[in-house]
């Protein structure tokens, strides 16, 4: 297999995170790649944003695989399940709703 020339790395903050993870972005020939250098995840698409939204739900199975066998974990998946839980903190606040009163839209 012949490897393309990679292009500049680009890093930004991950979305949601208290700013203890990272992303890198980078091209390799026709395929975008980005990683989390903190965790060791990379995930590839055909464009940049099928590799984040690969790289996004690969984050939420690991730390769904983390927190079930957290038992069993050594010091490295410790470490990655505190980053990744302040993580997934965040990214359920944003999404909750705050409880708003309802109103109605009959006629009485």
């Amino acid at each position: 297999m012949r490897h393309g020339k990679s292009k500049k790395v680009k890093e930004v903050t991950l979305p949601w995170s208290d700013g203890s993870l990272s992303a890198r972005l980078w091209q390799i020939g026709k395929r975008s790649v980005v990683g989390v250098p903190e965790l060791g995840l990379h995930c590839y698409g055909s464009s940049q944003s099928e590799a984040v939204f690969r790289l996004f739900t690969a984050l939420l199975k690991y730390y769904r695989q983390l927190s079930t066998y957290r038992d069993r974990l050594g010091d490295n998946g410790l470490r990655h399940l505190q980053l990744l839980s302040g993580w997934v903190r965040s990214l359920e606040a944003r999404m909750m709703v705050d409880q708003a009163p309802l109103v109605s839209l009959r006629r009485d």
